[in-house]
């Protein structure tokens, strides 16, 4: 889900010295069984992913600033913003190959595509979304100002652009996977990072606000249109959708947001108090990257720390365990 931290993410690493965390490890990471019913963790100031089952177990090193997770099928893709690639790790064999994207680019996020078998990875400084065939780039696609966070719907992929480099002004970039190119954008909100899709096709933009003021902003676009606007406050940062219908907004102020996308409104609000990064479910749990206590926490309905699994330094994103 998506899991993007924006313009944060970069001092927090800045402000660590820990330069021997990016040294290359060789290492065999293994294959992982299906059916666990557990969750991808990826910390980034010691860059590494973790799979958390019963128990918390480092599975391989990722790359310098690893930012983003997306899981398709048996395939895992790691965003390394600092190395400018992607590593795939095929869950079913523990192989991992490594997609260059290009220096000078920061990519962010990725999104795959299963209708045409292409990765869509956005580039925050380049301000672009890079289309790969296997390991071809096909396409360079012109977005707005530092695209993060992407969501597929069909033959559309919503990108946002959070417009860092311009004051935090946001837009929304709609792209036809078939032709490659951007067809529509809309400008709403400060800081959005994040857009996720419900199973009825509504799009869910999420506006984490300029860190400082806790202005966030729940965007839902039906038909290429804004049909409602929802103030959250806090900082959200990720969101992440459980079967039963209800979107969950995680961010670094604390707040957990709980939004019933069937009844269009918001259920409740709960302050942890933690500095919470990306979120996902491990069964029906919802489960946080705890960033500050480099660990992850499972929130109870009433919002309390049900439990947690240390992991490495600077948990950043969590991803469920679909296969």
């Amino acid at each position: 889900m998506g899991k993007v931290k924006g313009a944060l993410l970069l001092p927090l690493i800045l402000s660590f010295s820990c330069i021997e965390r990016f040294e290359v490890v060789e290492n065999s990471p293994p294959a992982i069984p299906e059916g666990k019913g557990g969750v991808w963790v990826l910390t980034t100031l010691s860059p590494e992913l973790w799979y958390v089952g019963d128990s918390a177990v480092r599975v391989l090193f990722a790359g310098m600033w690893a930012n983003d997770l997306t899981l398709h099928g048996d395939t895992l893709f790691i965003t390394n913003s600092g190395d400018n690639n992607v590593l795939i790790y095929d869950l079913s064999t523990g192989s991992v190959d490594t997609l260059s994207v290009g220096t000078g680019r920061n990519p962010w996020s990725t999104a795959y595509d299963p209708r045409t078998d292409r990765l869509f990875v956005s580039n925050f400084l380049t301000h672009t979304v890079s289309v790969f065939e296997g390991d071809a780039r096909v396409a360079e696609i012109d977005v707005g100002p530092n695209p993060e966070g992407l969501a597929l719907v069909g033959d559309r992929l919503y990108v946002a652009c959070t417009g860092y480099s311009d004051g935090y002004r946001s837009r929304l970039y709609v792209v036809s996977t078939d032709d490659l190119r951007a067809i529509d954008s809309l400008f709403f909100g400060t800081n959005v990072q994040v857009v996720v899709a419900d199973p009825e096709g509504d799009v869910y933009a999420v506006a984490t606000g300029d860190y400082s003021s806790r202005e966030g902003w729940l965007f839902r676009i039906r038909d290429g249109q804004v049909k409602d606007s929802v103030f959250v406050g806090g900082s959200p940062g990720d969101a992440c959708l459980r079967e039963d219908g209800r979107l969950y907004l995680a961010g670094w102020s604390g707040r957990i947001t709980v939004y019933d996308w069937a009844s269009e409104s918001v259920i409740t609000h709960h302050d942890t108090g933690l500095n919470l990064m990306g979120c996902g479910f491990k069964g029906d749990t919802l489960t946080v990257a705890d960033f500050g206590n480099d660990r992850v926490v499972l929130i109870s309905e009433s919002g309390e720390v049900a439990g947690a699994y240390a992991v490495g330094d600077g948990p950043i994103d969590v991803v469920p365990d679909v296969r």
